[in-house]
């Protein structure tokens, strides 16, 4: 079989997949492993696919993840689906299964640390809440127990139509019908003596659904979605055919992903100007995505995706790309191995079903949350125009009257503190990434977020400060920083808030220290800039107790106002 189907992840025809290509995919990053394994599975099998995926290193292109998985049927049974839906996903894993929702031996191995823990369950009996909430008590046991976030999969979403609020750091993720066309989940024949297990495909929609939530809570899926525009947003060719209307399931499925808190862009080799009418003329098109940014002109499609990622500041790990030109989609992932591309084939409304029900890029926000994103997202690449115009960083720093607000970190916006701890892969010190529960639980008088605003608008929560006290000192477990906030001298003044924390505190010095972690180029210097000495791998900043604990950064200015306490 070498024929170009409606398979979105092939671009070229191409015989199945073999140990061979799995390992130059693997080799070329985790974009092209991703679609090679789903062609694998597609084409092969479950089974046969996680026999050639084992026989390849892989540790250059996922990430390691350690999951506890609870099951109401035997584990073993959808072992092999969840390791390779994970590494579809980008990460490798390494599973502790055992059957049950009461933990057991393997739970007791959390002082090893789990990422995440996933509770699948089969169909419960009757419609009611009763059943569905004795699964959420265990689940938030469970989740206290291990100290990590708990997804609950479960086997008919209607026993958790009528639950109440969900416990802290519990969620609740249901199998997208489009995964298994509406098939059911599990085979109830052999109940009597094998039990209720998944069916082959319930197995692997299942195991998608739960490396969605584990790509979602360890900051591996995806932020950015880029379309290209003709014959993909809208059918025919601006300036080649005489009408371009929209395509209102792809377009509505692109509002809706934005609704969900994706980063809408498009990339598109046209005119800009007319690219600009032709959007006019959609604008009360209740299907027209809202778009972060355009990237319109007569250069290659890489190009054109790479300047869509140098105005949003987001990598390509973190993006998937759709065009429906298999040439395009090709030297796309080319150009950006490690990104997510997909053709647009097929009947519209399927693909628009394909991008709704794909687990990585389920809702991870509240509406309001997400919908701020999109924003967010289109001030940043106003302040990067804004940059661009202005002749030094001293004068584009002054236009732009950055304001930042200190903000505690309380359960309101324990979720946000939480986001960035996994999210931000820039500008970040070390691999100190707290979940909910951890945070909460830290109680640090040294930990805060900070707000920033400026001439374009609220920017929201961009920085998190973790700290610690530690004799006579206050040791910097990490910072992070949005890359909405970079080269602004943000980081700066979050180091001038802390030196004043711990000045008051009475401690002699702050100490911080800097991993070397695969994206964080912009957060090495950070202490050198700042002017701390170095020492032993460790930078220390020494607090006179006579003198003022750090110098404020010019160009930014502390709002005035009490501290916040805001979500």
């Amino acid at each position: 079989m070498n024929d170009l189907t409606d398979a979105w992840w092939r671009f070229v025809p191409a015989p199945p997949p073999d140990a061979d290509a799995l390992a130059l995919a693997a080799r070329s990053g985790r974009g092209a492993i991703s679609r090679a394994l789903r062609d694998a599975r597609a084409r092969l099998g479950t089974g046969r696919t996680v026999k050639l995926l084992r026989s390849v290193d892989r540790t250059a292109a996922l990430r390691p993840i350690r999951v506890y998985f609870a099951a109401s049927y035997q584990p073993r049974v959808i072992t092999e689906a969840l390791a390779l839906a994970f590494a579809i996903a980008g990460l490798d894993l390494e599973l502790v299964a055992e059957e049950g929702l009461v933990p057991g031996e393997g739970a007791n191995d959390a002082e090893a640390g789990f990422d995440c823990a996933i509770v699948s369950v089969v169909p419960l009996d009757g419609e009611g809440s009763a059943s569905g909430e004795a699964v959420l008590v265990a689940a938030e046991k469970l989740a206290a127990n291990l100290c990590c976030p708990v997804a609950v999969i479960p086997g008919n979403a209607r026993s958790f139509e009528n639950t109440s609020e969900l416990p802290a750091g519990v969620s609740v993720c249901p199998v997208a019908g489009a995964l298994t066309d509406d098939e059911l989940l599990f085979d109830a024949r052999f109940a009597g003596s094998l039990g209720t297990i998944p069916t082959p495909r319930g197995a692997d929609s299942i195991a998608d659904t739960a490396a969605g939530f584990a790509a979602r809570v360890s900051g591996r899926a995806p932020k950015l979605v880029v379309t290209d525009l003709d014959d993909t947003l809208w059918s025919g060719v601006l300036g080649e055919t005489p009408m371009t209307p929209l395509r209102p399931a792809y377009g509505a499925a692109l509002a809706a992903l934005a609704a969900r808190g994706q980063v809408i862009a498009a990339a598109s080799r046209n005119d800009p100007a007319a690219v600009d009418a032709a959007l006019a003329k959609l604008a009360t098109e209740t299907a027209r995505p809202p778009f972060a940014h355009l990237a319109v002109g007569w250069e290659d499609k890489p190009v054109l995706v790479g300047e869509v990622l140098e105005a949003l500041g987001l990598a390509p790990g973190h993006t998937i790309f759709v065009d429906n030109d298999p040439v395009n989609c090709a030297s796309v992932a080319a150009r950006f191995p490690d990104m997510d591309v997909r053709r647009f084939t097929g009947e519209e409304a399927d693909v628009a079903a394909m991008l709704l029900a794909d687990p990585l890029l389920a809702a991870t926000e509240s509406p309001a949350a997400a919908a701020d994103r999109s924003t967010f997202y289109r001030r940043r690449a106003a302040v990067e125009a804004a940059r661009e115009e202005a002749p030094d960083d001293a004068t584009f720093l002054e236009r732009l009257g950055t304001r930042l607000t200190v903000v505690a970190i309380t359960p309101a916006n324990v979720p946000r503190a939480a986001e960035l701890a996994r999210r931000v892969n820039q500008f970040v010190l070390t691999e100190v990434r707290p979940n909910e529960s951890a945070l909460a639980g830290r109680g640090s008088p040294f930990d805060f977020l900070v707000r920033l605003d400026d001439v374009f608008g609220s920017h929201g929560l961009v920085g998190l400060v973790l700290a610690r006290r530690a004799g006579d000192a206050v040791v910097i477990d990490n910072l992070l920083l949005s890359c909405r906030a970079l080269q602004r001298r943000v980081e700066f003044a979050m180091l001038a808030i802390l030196a004043e924390r711990a000045h008051a505190a009475g401690a002699s010095r702050l100490v911080g220290t800097i991993e070397t972690l695969e994206r964080n180029a912009p957060a090495r210097g950070l202490f050198a800039a700042a002017g701390w000495p170095e020492s032993g791998g460790r930078w220390v900043l020494p607090l006179d107790p006579s003198g003022p604990a750090s110098h404020w950064p010019a160009g930014v200015t502390r709002d005035t106002q009490t501290e916040s306490e805001e979500a």
